[in-house]
This record gives structure tokens, C-alpha cells and sequence, in this order.
């Protein structure tokens, strides 16, 4: 048998609905802490790496976007880069977007860039960039809202 409190469950409910005011300002938080974290993780898996072959020109970095999407009931905050070239240093010559998602959810520490020993050198190892910040932007929202679900009073 389940005994549901009526009261406790109306008081949560309402703390969610009121967070759920706090979204714009959510979403552009972590909007904003995501472009971070793509400009981290394009460092540890390109620029910070032992050059190689190719030319730095720094467009991959300038190329690098995150846009915050909300709705009233919805936040949703997408990493992405439009260089011609983003997804080949993304998957590398492997490929595998999927597996790499994978790979990044199921990592400790989303907070923390993610490489896979991508370099000038290795180049045609995965450079996760993108991958790793749509992990971190997935779990900040989390964070950020329960955070404000419990603070509400």
C-alpha cells in the first residue's frame, strides 16, 4: 500500500512550477558556461595538443557556437560548430558519433573536457569537443534546476 501525502506533494509540486519561472535564466546560464566548456575542450583536443600536419588557423574555435532554447516548459541548450571540417575532428576517422555520445554520458565528470588523445600528431583520433559539451549542458540544466527547485520556499 502507498500512502501519498496530499500536502507535501501539492508544496512540491509548486516549488517545481515556480522554478520552472527561472528558465530563461537557467538555459542562459548554461548557455553561457557551454560555450565555456567548448572553448576548454577545443583547447585539450586541438590548440593545447602537439602540432602536426596541419595549419592552426583558429577557425574551429571561432566557429564554435551555444544557443539556449526555452519554452514554457522546456529548456534546451545546443553545442555545435559549423567549420567545414567540425564533424571529422569530432568522430575522427572512426566515425562513431553514437558511441561517443555514449562515451560522454557515461563519464564521471562532465564538468571536465573531454579527449580521447586527439593531437596534431593523432589526428585522425576523435576530438569530442562538441560530444562532451552537450553532456556537460545536459547535466548543468539538471544541476541548475534542482538547485532552484530547492531553494524555492
Amino acid at each position: 500500500m502507498i500512502n501519498l501525502d496530499d500536502r507535501a506533494l501539492s508544496a512540491a509540486l509548486a516549488r517545481i512550477e515556480q522554478a520552472a519561472n527561472d528558465l530563461p535564466a537557467i538555459a542562459e546560464r548554461t548557455r553561457a558556461e557551454t560555450l565555456g566548456h567548448l572553448i576548454i575542450g577545443a583547447n585539450a583536443n586541438i590548440y593545447a595538443t602537439q602540432p602536426g600536419a596541419y595549419r592552426r588557423t583558429g577557425e574551429y574555435l571561432r566557429s564554435l557556437h551555444a544557443t539556449a532554447r526555452v519554452t514554457p516548459l522546456t529548456a534546451t541548450v545546443t553545442a555545435s560548430n559549423d567549420a567545414e571540417y567540425a564533424r571529422d575532428i569530432e568522430t575522427g576517422e572512426t566515425g562513431n558519433l553514437m558511441q561517443l555520445q555514449a562515451q560522454a554520458a557515461a563519464r564521471g565528470n562532465p564538468r571536465a573536457a573531454f579527449t580521447l588523445g586527439r593531437s596534431g600528431i593523432n589526428w585522425a583520433l576523435p576530438g569530442p569537443v562538441i560530444t562532451g559539451a552537450q553532456a556537460f549542458a545536459a547535466y548543468r540544466l539538471r544541476e541548475l534546476f534542482v538547485l532552484r527547485v530547492r531553494a524555492v520556499r
